[in-house]
Parts: structure tokens; C-alpha cells; sequence
């Protein structure tokens, strides 16, 4: 059995009437005490701040908790009496630990949960399920969480700060003005005027020349073949009259254009991306210019607040589509071979199709380069044919992504100086003539009926809001609401009306006061026991990190969470079988679930990844931090969802990478052959998916992972100390305890040490700091051969010495490298699994465990080892255990 050190939370000290008065410790239990301990833990010398030198224990008192569940941790691990100290016979080992064991049960009750605050993910979530705005952020510089034990959502951390009140109460109001806005006056008349100056002109797609603003492209991508005003902004949805001067612009030196030219006018929202698309946009009108003379056209249309205009050459001959570029410049060579070799001088300067320059080609300073060629009268016409090799190379190059945007925005210059090219010359904006209804008012209003229902014919103010009460409080508040709950928000409502305000002030007020109660910010809150409105809203947050849905609310309506069911005919019970299956509902499909994003990143601080900037030495950019972020993520998922072993977190036979990154970063090409028996290309290399690996080997597993690795180092170097505790931590669950006060600081230049090891070989010569590094060290140098983004690595850097991994573990065993301490960790694996099953409980019921709590998992651990120890079957029972269901 393995025991470890823990913390009790403040809240246990309420239960204290339940537990009996202090104890007089029998006396053979005295005896083994006074022989074994008070040397060192007396009222005199006090080590570690543990006095074992009383002949009671007041197991009502949280400090004397706390003291004798470390004495008995000690004694379990073997830690204490020290090594060099006499030590008990295993007989008064034995007592000592019962004795102790049996109390600590006895006295520890399960639970004890202190109130707990939705944090900040968890917030921003139930704003948007509440209220259903999908899209809702909060606003930046909202208060971080603290983290406690490693998570942000743990009730002791978890305060209520006077910042976070500010933050709560002015996100309240800014939720309430978007459902229930303050009434506007009736808009004026505005009057909104353009010329060709006040267009955006964005690559190629627009140039001005003279009074005229002039369009050549009918590109679909808007920043390559549109113009918009940069200083109209509707501020009220509503119908206005526009009018458009425009002409067509041609000349000898250009293509013909008989046709009327089709000027596309769209509605643009001003908050839209320039890499948008003319698919993106609400056509308004299509004007027909016929004539190369300004003409004006006047047209009414609806246009919504934030939006401005967006002009569009629909027909235009000039495109950036790949094949149709392709294609004009190949009908356009046949007629021109001098254009033909321009183009091919300008892209193969030295004559090597192998080498083509388009880059330097883009926009106007292209065009001057091709003109220039195009007008030499010595320019070589000896590969201007159709059928040449360099032709044929340009035209491909033409078809392909970024060859064609960057010919194609040359090309568009030949336009603006020659046509065919449309001609805007100015635009008039008034109105509005009368307000319509937008999108946004109407998905409004949709949000407001959600909340509020919808006001029956001849219904009063206070009955319409007494039954949006009855609906949105229980919502709100995840459980059902009283009479008096509902009587007094009315009030706050019913008084603001009589002050003189109106319907949707009061509702508006209502809301603030809603969104800012502890019911609402708080889960739990009450002195009672856990119900099923309570576990229902702890599982929804756990597992999907939002409040719980209709099915959930309407289980915990029906008292089907909890129950039991009576015994079947062969005697066998089945316990909390709904709560299963809810929780199987639950558990996250993909890798971006907030589960897995939440409670991954913060177990193994693989959220700590983007600010880490690994040395430019390790050429390893942002991409690779994101796809070593998205390996662990999707291993974990993988092992939960097929319910796979909890060896493989160590040792298993797969990993989620791609063949370029496991090649680059850990050094093998896996054998994947793409159907048909035809190598990989460049795209399959890159992509991301399930890999087939040898056990037993460097990579594999979470400790071979070059998120982990990384976010256990700084980017620049590795320290065995800091991944040893890190593994300690969140691998073996035995953290070590802070360092003492007098430690003195770890410094390079230790007695010319000229390698980590010797380093803290020096460091741990203080007596203070053998014991904890002898725990630690073992499994930080057994690391040292990842650096630090997870490459494998046989000499530390600077002083080029051979890397020494090897160590002996707190129970005597000794390894000597990363291979066989998974080998161990394999072997031992109840030791992980107890870690993670720890963890799991933490962030489900925001609290540490306790020496009951974990006395519990350790019983679920085993029973899960002894029926095949899969971690979704883990994970699942302790779902149902009385600690998860207990507040």
C-alpha cells in the first residue's frame, strides 16, 4: 500500500462536532513512539515542524490530522526512522501503522469541498450555455484563477477577489445591454459622401488614376479585386438610397470590352477580415455601365449597423483563378510571342526553368519588370513558342497556388494603364429613410424569447417576469428555485417599474442581479449533503466543462443519479448505473474537448507550452510546439476512449505524431505505406495520425513525449531537479516537500563542476538536502538524455561529457537509463495509476483527498488492475465512488 503526504482543506474543521475529543495514545504505542521518533520530533528540536511529543491526539484537531498522517506516510515509505537511526522491529512498525490507520479512518470523513467558485473557463462557458451567446469572451484583463495543486479550479484557490467582483458585475452589465439594449433615440438623417481618395486600395486590386478609381480583377478573394470606403460605418439598420458614378475605362493599347461591364455592390461588414471572400457578402445591386462616360445610378437598399460598401467587377476578363490564368495567358502568347518572352525573361532570369523568380514579380514592381523586357528590342524570342519547355514550365507555374496570386497581381497593372478596367468615380450614402430589423436584432430577440418566453396577449409586466423566473432560475442556479427565491428577484423588478422605468430596464436588471449571485458563481453551495442537482452539475463540469443540459436537469429532477438498484436474481447490484451512463455520455471524442484541453494541459503543464520559446539552435518553431502539444493531447484521448491499459501511458505501441516530426525529433521513420503500395508523398508526411512504435524503446509514452519534455524544461537547457520533481509530482504522485528555508542556492560553478551531475553531487553534500534529492535526482538524471525539446542526446552541452542516466530508486532498484525506468514504472504501475487516479479527483471535486479519500482510490485502483486496468473503466469508478459523490 502506498501512502502519501496530504493537506487537509479549512472546511473540515465544521465537521468537528461529529468527531470525538482528543485521545490518550495506548501506552505500548507510547513506548514505540518514545523509542523510534522523539529524538528528533520532540517539543525541543522539532524536526520538520512535526512534535510527536504528547501522550494524546485530538483527532478533532486538523494540525494533529495533519502530523500523524505524515508520521504514518514516513513509516510506510520507510523514510523515518532515518536509516542511521535505530529503527523498530517490523512488529512495531506494524502497530504503529495500525494503530494510526484504523484512527485516521475512523476520523477522516469523506468530503469536505469548500464553496467553489465557477472558474474562468468555466464562467465563460456557462454564460454561453445560459444565455446561448455562442460567441461570448470574456473581456481581456478578466482575472486569472489561482492554481492549487496544480489546477485553477480548486475550491481553496478559488477566491472571490474585489477585482473579480468588478470583472463579474461588469460583464453582467454588458450581457444584459446586449439582450435587453438601452432604447435608442430615433436615428437622423445622415448624408455620407466618397471619391476615389477615400477607397481602400488593397495589393493590386485597385489603382486611382486622375478622378477615377479603377477595378480589374473579378477575383472571388476581396483583397485582390474589391474596393471599399475606408470612412462609411452604418450605425442604424435601416433602408437607404445610394448612388454610384461609374464608367468603363479602355484604350488602344488594351483589350476590347463591348459588353456592359457588371458592377457588383455588396454589403461588408466593417468588422470582416480584407482576406475574406465575395461568397462572405449580401449583394445589394448589380449596376450596368455601359459607356466610358460617368454615369450616376441611384438605388435603395437595406444595409445593417456595422456594415459599409464593397464594389466588385463581376465580369471582368482579369481573374486570379489558377486554371483560368493559366489559360488567358497561354491564348494571349499565341497571339503575342514578344509578351511570351517577357514573361519567360522576367521568370527565368537565367535561363533555368528549374529556378523560376515569381516572389520578386508581385504588384506593380513585377509589371515594370515585364514591361521593361516586353519593350527591349533585342529581347531573345528563341523559347517563345507554344510548345517550348520553358512555355510549358511558366503555364504551370501560372496553375499553381502561389505562382498564380503573384503573376496575376503583376498582370493586373497591364489593366490599370491599358483596360478593359471599371471606373468608379463617387458615392452618396443617405439615409436612413426607415429602420429595419437586422440579423443580429433578430438573433437577438431569439436569445431574449429563450430567456424571457414569449408575453402573452394582455399578460402584465410582473406575470410575464414571474414566469421567465420560473424557467431561467433553475437554469441559472442548476437546481430548482422556491416560491420566496422567485418573490424576491420579482421584487427587484417591480420596484424598478414603479420608479418609472420600463419592461425591459427591469428585465435588464433582473438579469444583472442574476448573472452576479453566488448561486449562479458559486456550484454547491449550501450545508447539505450532495443531491442529485449537485453530482449532476459536478459531472457536467468535470467531464464537459460547462453546466449540465436538459438530460442531466431532468435525471436530477427524477432522483435517477443516486439510487440503487435492488439485487437481481443471481444477487448481483448494480450501483449508480444512470450516473455511468451519463458520464459515458460525456466523455470527450476529440482532442480540442475541454476535458482534455483543461485537465491535460494543467496535469502536465503542457498549457505552459506557448510561452516557451525553445533556443533558435533546436530549429524547432511554432508549429512543432503545436503538434507536440496535440501528440500528448490525442494519446491521452486515445487511451481513454478505447479504454486502453494504464501501461501504455508508459510503454504503449503507438503514438499521434507525423512521419516528418517523429523522423525530425525522435529519430525513427515509421513504416507506414500509403494504399496501393506507393511511397508517402510530401503532404502524407506531414500529416497528422496514429503511428505504430515498438515498445520497450527511447520515445513512446508520456515520458517521451517532446510536450512533457519540453514543458519540463526552459526552452534553452535541461535540470534533473526540475523534471525530477516533476515526475515525482505527477508521476508517482510522491511530491517532494518544499526545500527548507537555510537551503543554500544551486549555483554552476560548484567547486568547478563541470556537469549537473556533479553539480548537485556538490549541492547535496549539505545535510539539508541529501533526503530530498535522494528521491529526486534518480528520476531527473534518468531524463537528461531528452533535451530540451525531446531530442535524444547522448553528452550534456558545454562540457561535452558523456551523459550518465542511471540512479537507484527509493525502493533499491537500480536503473540506468530512460528504458528501464519505464520498465520499472511498467512493473510498478499502480503507483501511476494511484497518481492519476489523485489528480482526476482533484480537478473533479475541487478538493485534495483526504487519508479516507485516498484510502478509497487506492481500493478502486487495485479492483481496476485485477479486471484488465483500463483507464476509461478507471476513470468511470471513481465516478461512482463515495468520494466523487460526496460535497
Amino acid at each position: 500500500m502506498k501512502l502519501r503526504f496530504l493537506t487537509f482543506v479549512c472546511s473540515l474543521s465544521t465537521l468537528a462536532g461529529s468527531w470525538v475529543s482528543a485521545e490518550e495514545i495506548p501506552a505500548p504505542i507510547q513506548k514505540i513512539i518514545s523509542n523510534s521518533c522523539l529524538e528528533c520530533h520532540d517539543a525541543d528540536s522539532e524536526k520538520g515542524d512535526v512534535n510527536l511529543d504528547s501522550a494524546t491526539i485530538d483527532w478533532k484537531n486538523i494540525q494533529d490530522l495533519d502530523i500523524w498522517q505524515r508520521a504514518l506516510n514516513a513509516i510506510d515509505e520507510g523514510t523515518m526512522p532515518p536509516p542511521d537511526e535505530a529503527q523498530p522491529t517490523e512488529e512495531e512498525r506494524n502497530s504503529l501503522f495500525a494503530f494510526l490507520d484504523e484512527n485516521l479512518l475512523e476520523h477522516t470523513p469523506i468530503g469536505g469541498t469548500l464553496p467553489r467558485r465557477l472558474n474562468k473557463a468555466e464562467y465563460e462557458a456557462t454564460i454561453r450555455d445560459l444565455v446561448q451567446l455562442s460567441k461570448f469572451k470574456l473581456p481581456l484583463g478578466f482575472p486569472k484563477d489561482t492554481e492549487y495543486h496544480g489546477f485553477d479550479n480548486v475550491g481553496e484557490g478559488l477566491v472571490l477577489s474585489p477585482p473579480h467582483l468588478n470583472a463579474y458585475t461588469e460583464v453582467a452589465r454588458e450581457i444584459a445591454d446586449q439582450i435587453f439594449p438601452p432604447e435608442r433615440a430615433a436615428p437622423k438623417i445622415q448624408k455620407w459622401e466618397a471619391g476615389p481618395e477615400d477607397m481602400v486600395l488593397s495589393f493590386s486590386a485597385a489603382t486611382v488614376h486622375g478622378d477615377a478609381l479603377r477595378l480589374v480583377s473579378r477575383s472571388v478573394d476581396i483583397m485582390r479585386s474589391c474596393t471599399w470606403p475606408s470612412r462609411i460605418e452604418i450605425g442604424d439598420s435601416g433602408t437607404y438610397q445610394m448612388s454610384v458614378s461609374a464608367s468603363k475605362f479602355l484604350a488602344d493599347t488594351g483589350h476590347p470590352f463591348e459588353e456592359p461591364m457588371l458592377l457588383a455592390v455588396y454589403a461588408r461588414p466593417v468588422s470582416a477580415t480584407d482576406r475574406s471572400t465575395i461568397r462572405s457578402f449580401r449583394l445589394l445591386k448589380e449596376i450596368s455601365v455601359k459607356t466610358e462616360s460617368p454615369e450616376v445610378t441611384t438605388f435603395e437598399a437595406d444595409l445593417y449597423k456595422g456594415e459599409t460598401l464593397l464594389f466588385h467587377w463581376a465580369n471582368a476578363e482579369m481573374t486570379h483563378a489558377h486554371a483560368e490564368l493559366s489559360a488567358q495567358f497561354e491564348e494571349w502568347f499565341k497571339t503575342d510571342p514578344r509578351f511570351l518572352a517577357a514573361w519567360q525573361k522576367a521568370v527565368f532570369r537565367a535561363g533555368d526553368i528549374r529556378n523560376p523568380q515569381t516572389t520578386s514579380l508581385r504588384g506593380r514592381n513585377g509589371w515594370d519588370i515585364v514591361s521593361k523586357h516586353w519593350a527591349d528590342p533585342d529581347l531573345d524570342l528563341s523559347e517563345a513558342t507554344m510548345d517550348s519547355k520553358m512555355t510549358k514550365r511558366f503555364l504551370q507555374i501560372a496553375d499553381s497556388n502561389n505562382g498564380t496570386f503573384n503573376l496575376a497581381d503583376a498582370l493586373c497593372h497591364f489593366y490599370h494603364n491599358n483596360g478593359p478596367a471599371l471606373e468608379f468615380h463617387h458615392l452618396t450614402v443617405e439615409g436612413p429613410s426607415k429602420l429595419v430589423e437586422s440579423p443580429a436584432d433578430k438573433a437577438r430577440e431569439n436569445i431574449r424569447q429563450r430567456i424571457t418566453g414569449v408575453r402573452k396577449e394582455g399578460q402584465s409586466q410582473e406575470d410575464f417576469a414571474r414566469e421567465m423566473l420560473k424557467s431561467f432560475l433553475p437554469r441559472a442556479f442548476r437546481r430548482p428555485v422556491s416560491d420566496e427565491t422567485i418573490a424576491s428577484y420579482l421584487t427587484i423588478a417591480t420596484r424598478h417599474w414603479d420608479e418609472g422605468h420600463s419592461l425591459d430596464e427591469g428585465l435588464h436588471l433582473l438579469l444583472r442581479n442574476i448573472l452576479i449571485s453566488p448561486r449562479f458563481l458559486y456550484r454547491s453551495l449550501g450545508p447539505e449533503k450532495m443531491d442529485d442537482f449537485d453530482l449532476a452539475t459536478r459531472l457536467s463540469y468535470f467531464l464537459a466543462q460547462r453546466p449540465p443540459d436538459a438530460t442531466l436537469r431532468d435525471l436530477a429532477e427524477r432522483n435517477r443519479l443516486s439510487p440503487t438498484i435492488p439485487a437481481g436474481p443471481n444477487g448481483e447490484r448494480k450501483e449508480y448505473w444512470v450516473l455511468r451512463r451519463e458520464a459515458e455520455r460525456l466523455l470527450p471524442t476529440r482532442e480540442t474537448a475541454p476535458f482534455i484541453q483543461s485537465f491535460v494541459g494543467q496535469w502536465l503543464d503542457t498549457e505552459t507550452l506557448s510561452g516557451i520559446m525553445p533556443d533558435p539552435k533546436f530549429r524547432f518553431e511554432e508549429d512543432s510546439t503545436r503538434l507536440a502539444k496535440r501528440e500528448t493531447e490525442r494519446f491521452f484521448l486515445e487511451i481513454l476512449a478505447k479504454n486502453l491499459p494504464m501501461t501504455d501511458f508508459i510503454d504503449p505501441d503507438f503514438t499521434f505524431t507525423s512521419v516528418n516530426f517523429a523522423a525530425r525529433n525522435y529519430g525513427f521513420t515509421p513504416r507506414i505505406a500509403k494504399a496501393g503500395g506507393n511511397k508517402l508523398d510530401t503532404k502524407a508526411k506531414a500529416e497528422f495520425q496514429r503511428i505504430g512504435m515498438k515498445r520497450g524503446g527511447r520515445y513512446g509514452g508520456l515520458l517521451g513525449q517532446a510536450a512533457i519534455l519540453m514543458a519540463t524544461a526552459n526552452g534553452v537547457d535541461t535540470q534533473p531537479v526540475i523534471r525530477g520533481v516533476w515526475v515525482l509530482e505527477n508521476i508517482l504522485g510522491t511530491p517532494p516537500p518544499p526545500p527548507p528555508k537555510n537551503v543554500p542556492a544551486l549555483t554552476p560553478d560548484t567547486q568547478g563542476a563541470t556537469t549537473p551531475r556533479e553539480l548537485l553531487s556538490a549541492h547535496t553534500r549539505e545535510a539539508a538536502c541529501a533526503g530530498c534529492h535522494q528521491r529526486i535526482d534518480p528520476v531527473g538524471y534518468v531524463l537528461e538524455n531528452y533535451d530540451p525539446v525531446g531530442r535524444w542526446r547522448t553528452e550534456w552541452p558545454v562540457s561535452n561529457a558523456k551523459i550518465d542516466p542511471s540512479g537507484t530508486l527509493p525502493d533499491g532498484t537500480e536503473i540506468k537509463d530512460a528504458i528501464e525506468f519505464k520498465s520499472w514504472l511498467v512493473e510498478n504501475i499502480d503507483l501511476f495509476s494511484q497518481c492519476l487516479a489523485e489528480k482526476l479527483m482533484i480537478y473533479a471535486t475541487g478538493r485534495v483527498p483526504n487519508y479516507a479519500e485516498t484510502r478509497e482510490i487506492e481500493e478502486i485502483v487495485k479492483r481496476n488492475h485485477e479486471t484488465g486496468n483500463g483507464f476509461r473503466d478507471l476513470l468511470l469508478s471513481l465516478i461512482e465512488s463515495e468520494t466523487f459523490r460526496t460535497k
